[in-house]
């Protein structure tokens, strides 16, 4: 059976690539640096945005805004790469990803935010780290002026779409901790 069309519809989408089977995607910094400088290639190849991305061991979660229907052919740019670099540098054969890419439009401010937030915790959900801005592989650090290692991403509008104004640390903080914190976070940011 033919795999079903992508949905290639310009705007944001949640994108996550990662190796089959429990290979690792990433084995060590090398290899997530080189992911990231090929990634930073496309984002400017195919002006796409980005808002968020995390890299974690297996796998890797970014949120990107694409101008035009170029996310397949921006996905290959980087996959094909990567795969490549990742044979030719543990000289490996075969198959490294496990499907092409998966991802999947967002199209409303709710869906936008629940998915950054799925993103930035993915982390902590996997024992990783205490709290998302502590992974050093993740944007989230960099969205909440914590770190500066991921100039690339943009999360202004996660921020627009939170309103949270001055504030903006204190709500993606909240927003990366308990459904209860975040809660009581944007009670108080929408009431400003």
């Amino acid at each position: 059976m033919p795999r079903g069309l992508r949905d290639t519809t310009p705007g944001l989408h949640h994108v996550t690539v990662g190796a089959t089977s429990d290979e690792k995607y990433f084995r060590g910094d090398t290899d997530r640096l080189t992911w990231i400088r090929r990634f930073i290639r496309t984002l400017r190849r195919f002006e796409w945005g980005c808002l968020a991305v995390c890299q974690l061991d297996t796998h890797v979660h970014v949120i990107v805004d694409t101008p035009d229907e170029s996310i397949s052919n921006g996905m290959h740019y980087l996959n094909s790469f990567y795969s490549t670099f990742i044979n030719d540098t543990y000289e490996r054969r075969g198959v490294l990803l496990r499907a092409r890419y998966w991802s999947k439009p967002i199209v409303d401010d709710a869906q936008l935010i629940s998915t950054y937030r799925y993103v930035v915790r993915n982390p902590v959900r996997a024992g990783l780290c205490a709290r998302s801005e502590d992974w050093p592989w993740s944007s989230f650090a960099t969205a909440c002026g914590l770190a500066h290692a991921f100039p690339f991403v943009d999360a202004a509008p996660i921020l627009a779409t939170l309103r949270s104004g001055d504030d903006a640390r204190h709500t993606l903080i909240a927003l990366s901790r308990d459904e209860d914190d975040y809660a009581t976070s944007s009670r108080r940011s929408l009431s400003r």
